[in-house]
């Protein structure tokens, strides 16, 4: 059976939908935002919303018992695909060990309102 995951700290949804799903052990993020936790707003600057996406990630993934090497596929979602320097700084700080990196696609999407940036990752759970 599915269990949602709503992470502690992390920001959460306006529509019904958890900041993660697990299953079989198989954990797979919604999308995860850019944006302030406390407040539910995205973060003026993109550098802001890749930060807060990356550690809410790492927040969702604690709250489902994993780690940042259970992750084996992410998937970012940038309103300007230049910004993948920014998000490079991100993952190497997560990811440091180039021999131990999940798999990695960036696109280049219209994303709504203030949001510049999203990412959404799955995980093998030992």
């Amino acid at each position: 059976m599915v269990q949602s995951i709503y992470a502690k700290g992390a920001a959460q949804h306006l529509n019904p939908v958890p900041n993660a799903a697990k299953h079989r052990g198989i954990l797979v993020t919604s999308g995860v935002l850019g944006k302030d936790p406390q407040t539910g707003e995205y973060a003026e600057t993109t550098a802001d919303q890749i930060r807060l996406a990356f550690d809410q990630l790492l927040l969702i993934l604690a709250e489902s018992s994993a780690q940042a090497q259970d992750v084996v596929k992410v998937d970012l979602y940038f309103t300007d695909r230049q910004d993948r320097n920014v998000a490079n700084e991100h993952w190497t700080r997560i990811w440091p060990d180039p021999s131990r990196r999940p798999a990695r696609q960036a696109h280049q999407v219209s994303l709504p309102g203030n949001c510049r940036f999203q990412l959404v990752a799955m995980a093998v759970l030992g």
